[in-house]
């Protein structure tokens, strides 16, 4: 199970969802976000020229993805039958990861019991590490781990900040900063050689608004990615509002990249994934059950016409704006096209 299938992105640029979608593959096993509990030594945005002084480590770190056993790394809903699990061990793994999620509440990260590991399945299997914290990374570890294919997800800079909005104005982050609060890692990416071209310090970023910080983020982290994999053919960048146009379509095109059959399973979840009219799955600020082409463009709504505009200035100070060709007009157009 040395064929790793990475899916990367930014925060609230769609991963959790897509990642789901590589899960309900009957022949992949699925780990979320497991660097966030399990670290890496590798920093937040190596530069790709390091990376055979890393390619050890995240040898190592990928080995060990099956094996762990923390309720957010294995626990992540809905959980799929699997090829290499029978009925009796799905409806374990299922008890398991409700008790450990249970017994979190009182005793911090308590361990699932029983969880898949595709142990002597052979090379059918493929192993799915879904992330946010690596986006960074995935130049270096493309170039570490040879036999990887890549997902690289990119959502419109409007939505991704409109999205850090509402979860920041919700208390959905805990404790932890929304990432342009974090100060330091738009430092540590000024300081990235895609990061120099900008001519920019930290004291020009602190003077300017929230929302344009988070767009400078998004700009900054974006290019460093793009950047990096430019020459690698094992990554395929997608637009996030383009898988939730066309969600069958677009998840078979991944599929077939990444070198994975179509299952029905699959066509089922695409469907109960982007067609629920549940209010208690359609809500989630993390679910997977959505309409996804509402999620997409909700920032046209939320965000007010002169945020907009300030996002937009900063998008297209940057070569990354043939991405979004049609907001190339401002915030006056864009709101033109609201649905």
């Amino acid at each position: 199970m040395n064929r790793c299938i990475l899916v990367f992105g930014m925060p609230r640029s769609g991963t959790t969802w897509v990642g789901k979608l590589f899960d309900s593959h009957p022949d992949t096993l699925y780990r979320h976000e497991p660097d966030s509990v399990q670290r890496l030594s590798l920093p937040l945005y190596p530069e790709v020229q390091s990376a055979p002084q890393y390619r050890a480590d995240l040898e190592r770190f990928v080995a060990s993805l099956p094996q762990l056993r923390h309720p957010k790394v294995v626990g992540k809903q809905p959980l799929f039958p699997k090829s290499y699990q029978s009925t009796a061990a799905l409806c374990a793994y299922r008890v398991s990861v409700t008790l450990a999620k249970a017994t979190s509440l009182v005793r911090r990260d308590f361990p699932c019991l029983y969880r898949p590991t595709a142990a002597g399945s052979g090379e059918r299997v493929r192993l799915v590490w879904k992330s946010i914290e690596s986006s960074g990374r995935l130049g270096v570890c493309l170039e570490a781990l040879p036999d990887t294919r890549a997902i690289h997800l990119m959502r419109h800079p409007c939505g991704y900040v409109a999205s850090v909005l509402k979860g920041h104005a919700t208390g959905r982050f805990g404790n932890q900063p929304p990432p342009a609060d974090s100060v330091w890692q738009l430092k540590l990416l000024l300081a990235t050689q895609t990061g120099e071209t900008h001519r920019l310090v930290l004291d020009d970023l602190r003077q300017l608004t929230y929302e344009e910080q988070m767009a400078w983020y998004w700009v900054l982290t974006q290019e460093k990615i793009l950047a990096d994999v430019a020459r690698c053919e094992r990554v395929l960048t997608l637009r996030y509002e383009d898988i939730c146009a066309e969600p069958l379509n677009m998840t078979r095109q991944m599929f077939a990249f990444a070198d994975l059959d179509w299952q029905s399973q699959t066509a089922e979840f695409v469907h109960a994934s982007t067609q629920t009219i549940d209010p208690a799955q359609n809500t989630g600020y993390y679910s997977v059950f959505k309409r996804p082409q509402a999620s997409a463009e909700r920032w046209r709504t939320e965000l007010a016409p002169q945020v907009i505009e300030r996002i937009l200035r900063i998008f297209h100070s940057s070569h990354l704006s043939y991405f979004y060709p049609d907001d190339r007009h401002g915030a006056a157009a864009v709101l033109e096209a609201a649905p």
